[in-house]
């Protein structure tokens, strides 16, 4: 009777064990899902001032590095000019993380690399739609399917870029021993 509750509180402890590694392996995904989930929570006008803010440091630092010369008339210009690109371009980078952290995820809990790569992207793109049809209700913001491939692409860009440095890294152990 004693080794059926001993056995009993093996797999309570190792259920308990399981679920705690599958939180602990989950939980940056979880929360780059909601880092993305806030931003996409912004109203236009918020969203819109946090891309100007970001603009505005990249234009002054590109006029200290002389590679624009800025002046008082063409400021709002370069601004302007660079607010979309960098809006686009936070998107990409956005789901390039949470594809890899979305790869990591599947790796540490032991799927095989290819199928993880498929299924990280797979995951990554519902992410990104389930994202864009929340901004439908958001307030001076509007759900796109082109975003839907924009964020898509930099998923794929991030797992393949992952993908890339896993396999080198993997080579380089196996050839070693």
């Amino acid at each position: 009777m004693n080794i059926i509750k001993k056995l009993q509180n093996q797999t309570v402890g190792n259920n308990r064990s399981l679920i705690f590694k599958k939180l602990i392996v989950w939980l940056p995904v979880i929360l780059m899902y909601i880092v993305i989930f806030g931003f996409s929570g912004q109203n236009g006008e918020q969203s819109g001032g946090l891309s100007r803010k970001v603009a505005g440091v990249l234009v002054d630092t590109a006029d200290k590095l002389n590679i624009i010369e800025v002046t008082d008339d063409n400021r709002e210009i370069y601004i302007e000019n660079c607010q979309f690109p960098i809006r686009k371009t936070a998107h990409m980078t956005e789901y390039a993380i949470l594809g890899m952290l979305v790869l990591t995820a599947f790796i540490i809990d032991g799927v095989i690399l290819k199928a993880a790569v498929y299924i990280s992207v797979f995951i990554t793109f519902l992410c990104a739609c389930t994202d864009e049809f929340h901004q439908l209700f958001v307030p001076g913001r509007s759900g796109q399917f082109t975003d839907v491939l924009i964020d898509t692409t930099g998923c794929i860009i991030g797992v393949v870029i992952y993908y890339f440095i896993f396999s080198l890294i993997k080579n380089k152990i196996i050839n070693k021993k």
